[in-house]
């Protein structure tokens, strides 16, 4: 079974994640298409049952050359404000969870097949993503008393 596993920081379940762009418009037959960047780059990505949407800070979308495709406004706990709309492929680093020596375990990329519309968040220095309910619906996921999170991803 591929996992992600994580223990929670100040109470927060923070896994690693992958970014990659998704294009916009559909390249002419012949032209160069683009495939996904290898390497994928690690970011640390808050899991959020509060959130419907995911979310992406300022640096990552500019990192990765995200276009914006429209705004929506958006309302959280804190206030009100209008945001800048992207297309991203999202993927989730895993682990092997049948592998009995933690040192034995490879890495995996999950990468998920269908693109996610992610919204613009200042940058700060916990967390790079806000994983919300848009791609956590379809996991399942556990917190332990132990102040261990794990998703299931196969």
């Amino acid at each position: 079974m591929l996992v992600s596993h994580c223990t929670l920081e100040r109470r927060q379940a923070i896994i690693e994640i992958g970014i990659q762009p998704f294009p916009l418009t559909i390249p002419a037959v012949g032209s160069g298409i683009q495939f996904p960047q290898i390497p994928i780059t690690s970011y640390r990505a808050l899991i959020d049952t509060g959130a419907q949407r995911t979310c992406l800070t300022n640096s990552v979308i500019t990192n990765h050359g995200l276009v914006r495709h429209g705004h929506k406004h958006i309302r959280n706990v804190h206030s009100e404000a209008t945001h800048s709309l992207f297309m991203a492929l999202i993927g989730i680093w895993a682990v092997d969870s049948h592998d009995t020596l933690a040192e034995e375990r490879t890495r995996s990329y999950f990468g998920i097949e269908s693109p996610f519309e992610v919204i613009n968040i200042s940058d700060n220095e916990n967390f790079d993503a806000i994983l919300g309910m848009d791609v956590l619906e379809n996991y399942s996921f556990q917190f332990s008393k132990e102040q261990e999170f794990t998703l299931q991803l196969s």
